[in-house]
């Protein structure tokens, strides 16, 4: 049985992230990384872009000589069954390897509608969380002229914004777009533009169940609303990829992996960081805390006792020819004061929200080369001057 001194389990950018930092620092260390994927780690916000472009280089995030030369072992195509915590052993389908400290940086996988959708309707019913689920869309999309979307969430927007000459249905249980990252003006103004580009969207609607009909798929909407389409595709969140971890002292509610602030488990030696690790019950699904705290797990591989700093991560959107970026809070702004601007001629809305003299959130649409700038004084107290500096519209 092989045995290494870290063994981590996915390859996505936060797993990755641990063995680089590791190797920064260490060269002894025996590094394994086992992968359900059949591909090398890749930029997964990079997917939609690649359904009607061909795969290149820039799709990688490393390529294979990268793990060579830095003496870590990758193993493809191998999905973790199960692990034994007690005895320090990961078991894949043919396979098991022993380590002396453990990461779980397994991400999480798409919700796929397996409770709404009739079986003989899933040969057309796709997500795209993955680069296998990236080649089932690049071959049936060229093919299809009608796709419905449920969820217009980031990914389903930008999803969306690449299927330019289909019918698409965009299909959203919130009352309006991006309820977390979008104030009513902002969501207003993005909407007005979707449709323009002939987007249909539908608000307020729940999906039922989704069954085929002569070659066709009709979607059974909570509003009574029926839907037909060529394909769906479901883009409604997703769930900690954890179906491996059985130990309940490690699991959270969400079925996520709980860590403290070090990205630790409670059980020892055993770490977890992105989308699988879940701190104080919460996980924010960005690229950056997956960098984050795969960075804080490798230094503390290393004793390095680091601790991961809680950082306002903004949220960006390029979709349909428009900008986005947003952070903080922007729609709760009881007690506060509003600084807003907006030209609907050139697209462009900023608002900035201010408490106790304080920004809390700000909202930048079409005109956000400022905003690296300006989340460095998110939580801090600013001057009206210097807010006003920032709404100009250039």
């Amino acid at each position: 049985m092989e045995k290494f001194d870290v063994l981590i389990i996915g390859c996505g950018i936060a797993g990755l992230t641990v063995a680089e930092e590791i190797r920064k620092e260490d060269s002894n260390l025996s590094i394994g990384i086992l992968s359900n994927e059949k591909v090398l780690p890749y930029y997964r916000l990079k997917l939609p872009y690649y359904i009607y472009n061909p795969i290149d280089e820039k799709f990688f995030i490393k390529p294979q000589n990268w793990f060579e030369d830095n003496n870590i072992k990758i193993y493809l195509n191998s999905p973790v069954i199960e692990v034994d915590f007690n005895n320090k052993i990961v078991f894949g389908s043919d396979k098991k390897i022993g380590y002396k400290k453990l990461v779980i940086a397994s991400g999480a996988k798409p919700y796929n509608g397996d409770d709404v959708v009739d079986i003989r309707a899933r040969d057309k019913v796709f997500s795209l969380r993955t680069y296998e689920d990236l080649l089932r869309l690049k071959e049936i999309i060229p093919r299809v002229p009608e796709v419905a979307i449920i969820g217009a969430g980031l990914l389903g927007l930008e999803l969306a914004s690449t299927l330019e000459g289909k019918s698409v249905f965009l299909i959203e249980i919130a009352e309006r777009l991006l309820p977390k990252q979008l104030d009513e003006v902002g969501a207003l103004l993005f909407e007005e533009e979707i449709k323009r580009k002939g987007i249909n969207i539908i608000f307020d609607s729940k999906v039922e169940k989704i069954e085929k009909t002569n070659n066709k798929l009709v979607i059974f909407l909570s509003n009574n609303k029926e839907i037909l389409s060529d394909i769906v595709i479901f883009s409604a969140g997703v769930v900690p990829n954890t179906d491996f971890v059985n130990d309940k002292r490690i699991l959270s509610p969400r079925k996520g992996i709980g860590v403290n602030t070090r990205m630790q488990t409670s059980i020892e030696d055993v770490f977890a960081c992105g989308d699988a690790a879940y701190l104080d019950n919460q996980n924010p699904g960005t690229w950056a805390f997956a960098v984050e705290s795969g960075k804080v797990v490798g230094k503390n591989i290393l004793g390095q006792n680091i601790e991961y700093q809680r950082k306002l991560i903004p949220y960006f959107l390029k979709a349909f020819g428009m900008e986005i970026v947003s952070a903080g809070n922007i729609n709760d702004v009881k007690d506060s004061n509003l600084f807003e601007c907006l030209n609907k001629e050139k697209m462009v809305y900023k608002k900035f929200v201010v408490k106790n003299k304080r920004l809390i959130g700000y909202l930048l649409i079409n005109d956000t080369k400022t905003h690296s700038q300006i989340n460095k004084f998110v939580g801090q107290e600013v001057d009206p001057k210097w807010i006003e500096k920032y709404l100009e519209i250039k």
